[in-house]
């Protein structure tokens, strides 16, 4: 599977092209929508799609859903989010969509205009949360904020994305997947098999991983690497932590390989990431 950070849903036809012009997925967007055009024999509006999905996505934390969000928007570049702010962004976003949204979405939405300032940093979603909270503590919402919850929408359903033709058996599967995730978040840093997995899920290895990677669009294991990373970030920001202790608490098997994933997901290295965040004591 490929990193969930770069998934484009892309055709088999546009995958043959790039791959004759030896253009690697995770960099379409180092070509202008033009050239993508010509290349792949594609619309204008479907090149900037391409190229919007290639560019959102190379953002630490950023996933395809939420890179849909925003041209759903009709943002198809980080330029055209240059001197947008955050909390509007969101305002609009729910307003668009008729619902209001979880509030790490308004997260994201502060990090991509972050990052359209800022194209060199190496901040996560996450790392906007105590912003939005003090904002909208202060601020509130919009008195027209839409009453009805953005999970409510079936394109937010994870069930919907099952591969099932019955809705019952959506449902069963779904419900059967979330056993495997509430293992997973329960203590990231256990030694977790796809077997065990499984078997939490009360499905085959093999039923689990494909339906897994249905609904969520990533193998299990990029998820519970993620939630590892995420769990890494907190403890490097302790500054007192070294470094093998931050690898043991948070699941990886060495340091290498933790690094390795660190600076892969996130961009930076553990050090410059706990250089930047850690948390100073006086």
């Amino acid at each position: 599977m490929s990193d969930p950070r770069n998934h484009l849903d892309i055709t088999v036809a546009e995958r043959k092209k790039l791959r004759a012009a030896n253009i690697r997925i995770k960099e379409i967007h180092h070509h202008n929508v033009n050239e993508l055009k010509s290349l792949l024999q594609v619309s204008k509006i479907r090149a900037a799609e391409l190229f919007a999905l290639s560019e959102f996505q190379n953002l630490p934390s950023v996933g395809i859903r939420f890179a849909y969000d925003l041209i759903f928007m009709g943002f198809y570049s980080l330029k055209q989010l240059k001197g947008k702010d955050g909390a509007k962004l969101t305002d609009q976003f729910e307003y668009q969509k008729g619902v209001w949204t979880d509030p790490c979405v308004e997260d994201q939405f502060r990090l991509v205009a972050h990052y359209a300032r800022h194209p060199d940093s190496h901040k996560n979603w996450w790392d906007f949360t105590a912003e939005r909270k003090a904002f909208r503590e202060k601020y509130g919402y919009p008195p027209n904020r839409p009453k009805e919850p953005w999970f409510g929408l079936p394109e937010y359903q994870v069930r919907n994305l099952l591969n099932a033709r019955k809705s019952p058996t959506r449902i069963d599967i779904h419900n059967k997947l979330r056993k495997a995730i509430d293992l997973m978040k329960k203590d990231p840093s256990m030694p977790l098999t796809l077997q065990g997995l499984a078997e939490a899920a009360h499905l085959s290895p093999y039923h689990f991983l494909r339906c897994f990677r249905e609904a969520y669009s990533q193998t299990p294991f990029q998820y519970l690497t993620h939630l590892r990373l995420k769990l890494a970030c907190k403890l490097l920001k302790k500054r007192n932590t070294p470094i093998h202790i931050v690898v043991s608490s948070s699941g990886f098997k060495n340091d290498s390989s933790f690094i390795r994933l660190f600076k892969k997901e996130l961009w930076t290295t553990p050090a410059a990431y706990r250089k930047e965040h850690s948390i100073r004591r006086f």
